[in-house]
Parts: C-alpha cells; structure tokens; sequence
C-alpha cells in the first residue's frame, strides 16, 4: 500500500505541477453517446445505468493487445487469468459470478453454450477493427435476457466512413512475442466497409507458477480476422453485416496429484461469428424498425498424453426490434427473439470415454422499454418476458432514472432491476446436471452521483450497488452433481476522479469496495477483491510524443486451493504500465511500451503464473 500510495500521488502532484505551468483552457469534451445501456442511441447523461466507455483512442494510448487488458482498468470489474495471456479469462461485475456477464459483439452474444456455466472467454479477443467498448453494470436482464445478472460488455466495431484508409502495424517484445495488424475503411453515401486482421506468436510462461518449478514455457498463436459492410440504398433504409473469425492455439499446464505443473496439455481453439441486420426509419423516423440475425460457432480440442477433448457449440438468434419516438420526450421500445443453441462434448482417456451427446435448447422472449424525458428527469422503464422450454417462463423488470442539474454540473442516478441466469446445457443434461435445474434470481440496485467542474476540467463520481443472488448453480461436492444450492449478496462503492487539467494531460482514478459473501457460509466470494484502485495519466508533450502510466492495484482475495479444497488468500498486488509513442512522420508512428515495470510477483489464480517485467515495440504505418 506504501508503494501505491506513492505512485498515485507522484501522479496527482505531476498533474497539479502541469496544471499550475500552463494557462490553456481545457478542451471541450463532446458528449457520448452510448447505445448499451438502452439499445437505443442516448446522451450518456441521460442514461441512469452505471457505464463505462473504452473508446478506440484510450485502446490505441494504452497499447492494448487484447480485450481482456482494456478491460482490467473499469470500475467495478475484476479480471482474473489463468496462466498468462492465452489462459482462461474471467470477468467479475460488482461481485457477481463470471457467468453473470453477457459479452455482445455489436449486439451479438458470443457467451459459449458448451462452457459449463455458459461463460464468455474474452482471452483470445484482439483489438482490431474495435470502435469502442461498453462496459454496463448491474442487472440487464429486462433488455438481455439470461448471462445479464452482473452487467453487459459490448464491444462495437468500426463503421467505415469517408475516404478509404488503412494502417499496418508490427510489434514484437518479451516471450519471443510479435503481433502483425492490418487495418482498411472507409466509405460513401451508400456503402461503407471496414476490415480488419491480426496475428500474435509467443513463447508464452510458463501456465503453472514458475516459483513452484515449473520452467517448460508454454507458447501460443493466435490468428484473427473481421469484416463488417454496410449498405444504404436509400436514406431510410440500411442493411449491415458482420464476419469474425479467430483460431488460437497454445500450451497449457494441467493438474498432477492436485498440484498445477508442467504437463504437455495443448489446444486449439477456433470461433465464427456471421451477423446480419436491416434497419427502417418509417413516418418521417418516427418508427425506426430493426431486424437481424446471427449465427456463433465455437469449438475447442484439447489434447495431452493422457486424454483427449472436444468441444462443439452452435448460438443462434433471430430480434425484431423497434423504436417508437412519441414526440420529443417520449421513446417506446418493443422487441421480440427466437434464440437456440446446441452443444456437445467429448473426453476420452485410457479405458474411459465421456460423451456428453449433442443437446438443444429454444426460448422466445419479448421486451418493452420506455424512456421519458421530463425536464432534468428522464426515467426509463421496462419489463421482459422469457420462455424457455427446459424450465419455463420468468418475467423481469427494471426502472433507472437520471435528473441532471445542468446549471451545477450535476447528475444524480440510479436504477433497480431483478435478473435471472438460466441453466446452461451442461448443469440440465450432462451426468453432473439434472434436468430438474431452475434458474438463478437477482435483484440489484444502485444510486450515485457525477459532478463536474470547471467546464468539465474535473468530473467526479460516487455510485452504491447491492445484489442479492438466490437460487445459485454451484457444484456441490457431496453428489457431484450441480445443484441451485448458494445464495451470495454483493454490496459496494464505485468511484472516480477525471481530470483535464492542460489541454494535452488526462487524469483518471477510481476505487472500487466490493463486500461479497456466501450467505451459508458468511465467507467472502472467490476471487473478488475487497479493494481495487486504478490510475491513468495520458499526456502529448508535444504535437508527437505522447506518453502513459497506468497503475492496477488489486486487494487480497480468497481463492480454492486445488489440492485441500480449501479457501486460502491471495497476497495484494499492484500492476504498472507505461507507455509512448513518437510520430516520426505524418503516416509513420513509433510506440513501446512496459508491462508490470516493477516486476511484481504475484498470482491472479491459485498455482497459475503471472509474467514478470516484459517490454514491447514496433512501428504503426497509415496509408
């Protein structure tokens, strides 16, 4: 905590030295617009939700490679790793489990059906051809259904517009790593287009804690392709769609007598994603109608001396979506889906074979959502009906209200909401499941402030959550079966400071209290911290050097010890980045780049490794 202390306020007396040097008048910040919150373009200020935009420069200034690393700097959000950058990634929303989460692609779930609690695993997501990121927090199940209990991530990628551009870049670093990319957009009045593509090669660390003897490394590749067209014909029409690809391969280490050490464990994992969507302004825009589809394969095959796997899943969805705008302060929202996924599995080892037969479920859902606009307040409500045919129907609501004092600079918001989380295909039809499984409940709310300041030079914020989860999927140890046999509940505080105060420095700091517990066991949940800090400072020294520092500082947590079942905490750590750039010419862009510059020891998963010190370069070339 000394040493984090002492990071943060070197970085805030940087600030307040620039701040105190120069007389520029801060920038003026256009307003965001998010389409998350309520699957409708709004002013960020009149959205009641607690959300987080990760726009395309923050990425490009942090030099993130993958999803996961933009994500590890939000409020509220905990990112846990298993054994560097190809292992398993987990995000944890205010408390709530991994598979709480819902991760879209432009709308688009990507949640894996043959996962065995239909979790995302956003570790082999690059960056490429990524607008922005929209981190929502709290229950959304009114407007998304199952997997929304703990919050949506939506990553948006890039529409082209304007002339065809391009850019190319090559990096490589510690671990033996190199990253190529390739980027092309651009557009007209009636077609637009963007694409993108990537490769990333590493030696890797080792999966299994290097401290513990573990020295084999374990590489990856990771190859990843997209493109998304669009077409207007006419003004009021338009019709968009979407392609992404991935395929990664790497090393992993796999338990030997209850202990993670270096095993010979392979996979390959390859992904698909085919998207389309056809939008209508009917009436002058007053009815703005949206129809769309889209088709996820995921498969997986994992392989060592011993076994051998397979993974095989298949998402599909059909929505019909439309906006009514009621005059100016009124805008209704109804919409309609058919979803069904399908999944199997198998696992075979010497003199033994698990085959989990390929298995199917459908639900329908219908939504309806209303925003009303009345002076400083707007108050959007809403309320979701699912059917699903292995369990049957819930029915969830949610109201969040905004009231922004433009005169002060103020806005006050909150909102609450109940969720559920359905079964996956492993908990209802796999011999660890019952078919008897009923899903996951929430009920969540939340209330906060921002303010700003000095033409928004500084803007603060405070937000409180609760959750209660009842009814939870856990594996219980004494029948080896899943079961709807956990309660938990979350509480905490979200916090943050953005400041401007020179026209070329931004600063951002947050802290986040979450207080988890098991309400059988009064025990803390695994893997969430009590306490997280993070801390940014972006500056342009001049017209072509830019330079960062980000800091993560994340609190013990409890995490199971794979060989006593045990609950056992995990020591405190704290992360810091930098990173610059130089624009040698016009088109021509220098970058670097240190991870972890204190070469901190720590572990995000018990008896899995974490890397060291690692420094990266390269050269970005627009055309």
């Amino acid at each position: 905590m000394k040493k984090l202390n002492g990071i943060l306020a070197g970085m805030m007396l940087a600030a307040a030295g620039i701040q105190g040097a120069t007389d520029a008048t801060p920038a003026v910040v256009q307003e965001k617009v998010v389409v998350t919150a309520t699957r409708v373009e709004m002013p960020v200020a009149t959205v009641g939700s607690s959300i987080t935009v990760i726009d395309r420069e923050q990425l490009a200034s942090r030099q993130c490679a993958t999803v996961v690393q933009a994500l590890r700097q939000v409020p509220g959000v905990d990112v846990v790793q298993q054994g560097g950058p190809a292992g398993l990634a987990a995000i944890f929303i205010r408390g709530a489990k991994s598979e709480h989460t819902l991760v879209l692609v432009d709308g688009i779930p990507v949640n894996n059906p043959i996962d065995a609690t239909r979790a995302a695993d956003l570790s082999q997501m690059a960056v490429e051809n990524i607008e922005r990121i929209e981190v929502l927090r709290g229950a959304q199940s009114t407007l998304y259904g199952a997997d929304a209990i703990g919050g949506v991530i939506n990553i948006i990628t890039k529409k082209g517009q304007g002339p065809a551009q391009g850019e190319v870049s090559a990096e490589a670093g510690s671990f033996n790593t190199f990253n190529e990319k390739a980027e092309v957009r651009g557009g007209t009045g009636k077609v637009n287009y963007s694409a993108g593509a990537s490769r990333q090669d590493s030696s890797g660390i080792s999966s299994a804690e290097a401290r513990n003897g573990n020295t084999e490394k374990d590489g990856y590749g990771r190859t990843e392709a997209s493109v998304r067209l669009g077409w207007t014909p006419v003004e009021e029409v338009e019709a968009s769609g979407t392609v992404r690809w991935n395929r990664s391969n790497f090393d992993y280490d796999g338990m030997v007598n209850g202990v993670l050490a270096d095993t010979d464990d392979h996979a390959d994992i390859e992904s698909l994603l085919l998207a389309g969507e056809g939008k209508a302004k009917l009436f002058d825009g007053l009815w703005r109608s949206r129809l769309g589809g889209s088709w996820v394969s995921q498969t997986r095959d994992d392989a060592s001396s011993l076994s051998a796997s397979s993974f095989d899943s298949l998402l599909q969805k059909l929505e019909w979506q439309n906006d009514l705008y009621l005059g100016k302060a009124n805008i209704l929202t109804a919409g309609l889906e058919a979803q069904q996924e399908s999944a199997q599995s198998t696992y075979e080892a010497v003199g033994y074979v698990d085959q989990f037969d390929r298995q199917t479920a459908r639900h329908q859902s219908a939504y309806v959502q209303d925003i009303l606009m009345t002076g400083p307040l707007t108050t959007t409500v809403g309320g979701r009906v699912d059917k699903y045919d292995t369990f049957g129907t819930e029915t969830t609501w949610r109201a969040a209200p905004v009231y922004d004092v433009a005169a002060t600079g103020t806005r006050f918001k909150g909102s609450y909401g109940t969720g559920f989380k359905a079964p996956s295909l492993f908990q209802l039809y796999s011999v660890y499941g019952s078919k008897d499984m009923e899903p996951e409940t929430s009920t969540s709310w939340d209330a906060g402030f921002e303010q700003s300041l000095m033409e928004e030079a500084l803007v603060v914020g405070a937000t409180y959550f609760e959750n209660q989860f009842d009814n939870m999927i856990d594996y219980d140890y004494a029948t080896s079966r899943y079961g709807n046999i956990s309660k938990a509940e979350s509480r905490g505080v979200e916090t943050f400071v953005t400041a401007k105060p020179a026209k070329d420095l931004t600063v951002r700091v947050s802290y986040t209290y979450t207080d988890t517990r098991d309400d059988a066991t009064e025990a803390q949940l695994l893997r969430r911290p009590r306490n997280k800090v993070s801390a940014e400072v972006a500056y342009a020294f001049t017209s072509k050097i830019r330079g960062g520092a980000g800091l993560v500082y994340t609190g013990e947590r409890q995490d199971l010890d794979p060989s006593t079942y045990a609950a056992t905490p995990l020591e405190s750590h704290t992360l810091v980045n930098l990173n610059a750039s130089y624009d040698v010419y016009k088109n021509v862009t220098l970058f670097g780049r240190i991870e972890n510059l204190f070469d901190e020891q720590y572990q995000e998963v018990m008896g899995y490794g974490t890397a060291g010190r690692a420094g990266y370069g390269g050269v970005k070339v627009i055309f």
